[in-house]
């Protein structure tokens, strides 16, 4: 099979899997990540900040250092705005190019055009994909896996200038996602293992090391860890967690069809069975990397999904989820190889017959796949889908109850704010969600009591004593709201909004030199608030006159 022909085929077939979800629009957290950082991306010297800043919502800081990403997302916002069509555009030929690159790596490095064919077709419509496609907030992802695979298919060519390029094309993955940490491992444990079939410069292999060396480095000077501040954990609990977690990543391979955009803790629970399970596998895992004789495409595949893995196994815990399909994306590289060497085993045997097993798989793959594209269409899809997967998800009915008080249902918003307090009674940010709700309707009765019962369960919960101030402000209650103010203002005193309520409270009470005092504390901690200059100018125009 001629490599044009086949490449070709290849993204045709990915791309028709795909192709609904460029009509998606900014869910999740594209709406912190994009959206909302819209005034920092329109200024372009902002650029060189970005190499110094984590990798997050405006205002937070999170442990991700992938600059990568974020330059991608200004560059985007240059070019054509907040048009949601063309930031999925181009995750899609990110998409295409990193299934294009793969096929060809495999065809350089196993000369078998078939094989090759067989594991990239799968890789482009293999449904756990579709979390990584879809949302544009994991362009990481993308990215990751486009120059991790650019740097092995560079360093297969052979030469020193195929291998500078090559460690360049790794920094650049190290850029973009901190999984490609992996890639120097794999180099060394698989040349080590198949001397016979690949050899790699032990300068060259040097050579990655450093780059991650230098990556940490990097690291520790823009976030001040080198890994993460949770660090590394062998308690029982955490073992059980890392436990579950390979199981989902096991049962997510085989079975890429029951599929989820939140993984909870709660999910994914620790058993007896998914002990044994993870055990036996990660013994398969090792037996197929290590034992002479299986065939290198086999040894490779395994080698892969083993060091793979082990970033997202939640030996150090994962802040943003235990386990998210997204994580599976440079994995899947290796499941898929030893997937497709298996139907060109077939197909030595049995020509018709292995075609016809590979048609079937890449149909049902490709139809759920463009069947999960729809998910990710807007959040109230993405959210409820979550809560059909998992009814117990509290955070799910969180984020749904918001994207409908967005819309203005206040009704539904309220009932799934209710139903997240069935499942977690103590959740203080629903309860306090909910009450606003009751004060938006009207119902300043049971707004209140919401906010008291969110404090009980959380004393230092500071927007619950804004939201409870604001709500006897409306019923003129005055000397209660500057109660709660203040209070707030002693949990939380580098919160400018707490300062700006009270000196509202201060204003209607006529007490305007309070008020002021507390408009400059205001200024003090948010210097460029345009609603506390204004209003610090109307209380000063209004004690000249």
């Amino acid at each position: 099979m001629r490599n044009r022909k086949a490449l070709f085929c290849l993204i045709v077939v990915a791309g028709m899997a795909y192709a609904n979800s460029l009509f998606a629009g900014f869910v999740w957290d594209d709406n912190s990540l994009i959206v909302q950082k819209q005034a920092f991306f329109s200024h372009p010297y902002d650029a060189f900040r970005i190499l110094v800043l984590s990798d997050a919502p405006a205002g937070m800081k999170t442990p991700y250092y992938r600059p990568l990403n974020t330059l991608s997302y200004m560059l985007d916002h240059y070019l054509w705005g907040l048009h949601p069509f063309w930031y999925h555009l181009e995750n899609l030929l990110l998409h295409l190019l990193v299934t294009a690159l793969f096929y060809l790596l495999l065809a350089e490095v196993f000369a078998n055009k078939r094989l090759a064919f067989f594991s990239a077709l799968l890789f482009g419509v293999f449904p756990v994909n579709a979390e990584a496609v879809d949302a544009v907030f994991n362009r990481n992802t993308l990215f990751c896996a486009l120059f991790s695979i650019a740097s092995l298919l560079l360093l297969a060519k052979g030469g020193r200038k195929w291998a500078a390029m090559s460690l360049l094309a790794y920094f650049l993955a190290l850029l973009s996602k901190e999984p490609s940490v992996v890639l120097p491992f794999f180099l060394l444990s698989f040349s080590l293992v198949s001397r016979q079939n690949f050899k790699i410069d032990q300068h060259v292999l040097a050579g990655f090391f450093g780059m991650t060396a230098l990556y940490f480095m990097i690291r520790r000077f823009v976030l001040g860890v080198f890994i993460a501040k949770t660090g590394l954990s062998f308690s029982i609990a955490r073992l059980k967690l890392v436990s579950a977690v390979y199981f989902e990543h096991f049962r997510l391979f085989v079975f890429p069809f029951k599929l989820n955009a939140l993984y909870t803790e709660h999910l994914i629970s620790f058993s007896l069975f998914k002990a044994v399970t993870v055990f036996l596998g990660i013994l398969l895992l090792l037996y197929f990397s290590l034992k002479r004789g299986v065939p290198v495409p086999v040894r490779a595949g395994a080698q892969w999904m083993f060091w793979g893995l082990l970033p997202v196994s939640n030996v150090i815990k994962i802040p943003s989820a235990p386990v998210a399909e997204r994580f599976q994306y440079m994995i899947v590289f290796g499941f898929v190889l030893i997937l497709g060497y298996l139907m060109d085993r077939i197909c030595q045997k049995r020509a018709a017959v292995g075609t016809v097993v590979v048609a079937a798989l890449c149909v049902a793959f490709g139809v759920r796949t463009f069947e999960r594209n729809f998910v990710w269409k807007d959040d109230a899809s993405l959210f409820s889908s979550m809560i059909m997967a998992d009814p117990g998800n509290v955070i799910g009915r969180g984020d749904l109850a918001i994207t409908y008080e967005k819309q203005g249902d206040l009704e539904s918003a309220a009932r799934e704010f209710r139903a997240a307090l069935v499942s977690e009674p103590g959740d203080s940010d629903a309860r306090t969600d909910l009450g606003v709700i009751y004060a938006e309707e009207g119902n300043m009765k049971k707004a209140v009591q919401e906010f008291k019962t969110a404090l009980r369960f959380n004393s230092g919960f500071v927007q619950a004593y804004l939201d409870l101030g604001v709500a006897y402000a409306k019923e003129d209650r005055l000397d209660q709201a500057a109660r709660e103010f203040r209070q707030a203002i002693t949990v939380g005193p580098a919160v400018a909004q707490s300062h700006f309520d009270l000196a509202e409270i201060y204003e209607k009470e006529g007490r305007s030199k309070e008020a002021a005092d507390e408009i400059q504390n205001v200024l003090r901690l948010d210097p460029e608030n345009m609603n506390a200059l204004e209003y610090l100018g109307k209380i000063e125009g209004q004690a000249a006159r």
